[in-house]
């Protein structure tokens, strides 16, 4: 708790410092980046994982609450997103995995296994249990993510679209009885997403299992009510100091290269979603920065998050990232054999 209590109070500094500024995602930035300097230098920090887990429900609520009866009349139109999603992770673990092979110098296990756009978790373990570097892995897929959250944002704020706020604008609720009660009904679907989320067999189930119970209770009118913006900012700063900490322990030097290979890989895959975005926004028929935030390559909840905090689309974001995530983790270990043979092959015929 100790540890805990540390971390939080130097990732609010970070936090205090970026909304004082006024940076979308401030305290999830904020605290991301000051985290990530300290944890590079040894500072002994820990964030729980219930604390953890529980904050990513908060976020998992508030992802459900923007979903509204037009998202069920969205659907159809959106399968063109999952055609372009397919493309897009395809085409960016190609070219990265190239990327690392022929530039960077990594070993074919470890550059297949750190080339996928996702899965963190699934990606670091199978690839270190397939002979991988799983510490090369682990750190190319957190800096990915840190890097992916800390730059869209920034170039959606100030760069593509300008008028977007940092904050996500919540409906009003009139009369203080039914904003408690709205809060109550919150606090339920938050609880039974939470504990059955993992039997219900949903990926990233701490986040899914809230966010489902949320829409359900949204789309059926139930109650239009949306978490405190004081327990959102507490959530995007346990989250984003969580980020920070994946780099405790690692030294300067290891950092400073692992960082710039993955800007090198990260500014790839993001320039194919950028690409596909403007080809495909008029077939799509979804906004170009609700394709880009949909087909960028950051964390489920990460970029959910940003999508939330700036307003973009986001039952589509969220909806995408949630089956981009499920295909990575289930097709890149299942594919691994079959990839496997093709080098052996290469090798044979070499």
């Amino acid at each position: 708790m100790i540890k805990t209590l540390k971390a939080l109070a130097i990732g609010a500094v970070g936090g205090a410092a970026f909304y004082a500024a006024d940076l979308p995602l401030a305290w999830m930035l904020g605290s991301m980046c000051v985290t990530t300097a300290f944890a590079v230098r040894g500072l002994d920090m820990a964030v729980d994982n219930t604390l953890r887990k529980i904050m990513t429900a908060v976020l998992g609520v508030m992802l459900g609450s923007s979903f509204t009866t037009e998202t069920f009349g969205s659907l159809m139109n959106w399968s063109g997103g999952l055609l372009l999603l397919i493309i897009s992770a395809f085409a960016s673990m190609t070219l990265v995995y190239l990327l690392y092979r022929r530039l960077c110098g990594f070993d074919r296990i470890t550059a297949y296994f750190s080339a996928a756009p996702g899965g963190f978790n699934v990606m670091y373990e199978t690839g270190e249990a397939m002979g991988g570097d799983g510490r090369t892995i682990a750190l190319i897929h957190a800096s990915r993510i840190m890097l992916v959250v800390m730059t869209v944002p920034l170039a959606f704020r100030f760069g593509i679209a300008g008028d977007t706020s940092g904050t996500a604008v919540a409906p009003s609720i009139l009369g203080q009885m039914d904003e408690l009660m709205g809060y109550g009904i919150l606090l339920l679907a938050g609880a039974l997403g939470y504990f059955l989320g993992g039997p219900l067999r949903l990926p990233a189930p701490h986040l899914m299992g809230p966010m489902v119970f949320s829409a359900v209770v949204h789309l059926t009118g139930i109650t239009t009510a949306q978490p405190p913006m004081l327990l959102v900012f507490a959530a995007q700063l346990v989250i984003g100091t969580s980020i920070g900490l994946r780099f405790l322990g690692t030294r300067v030097r290891e950092i400073s290269r692992i960082l710039l290979i993955s800007s090198a890989s990260t500014a790839l895959m993001i320039a194919i979603a950028v690409f596909l975005a403007y080809e495909s926004t008029d077939m799509i028929g979804i906004s170009i920065p609700g394709l880009v935030l949909a087909l960028s390559p950051g964390g489920l909840a990460e970029m959910s998050l940003v999508a939330l905090a700036l307003g973009i689309d986001v039952a589509f974001v969220s909806i995408m990232h949630v089956i981009r995530i499920m295909l990575i983790v289930a097709c890149v270990p299942a594919f691994y054999p079959l990839v496997k043979r093709i080098w052996e092959r290469a090798d044979n015929k070499a």
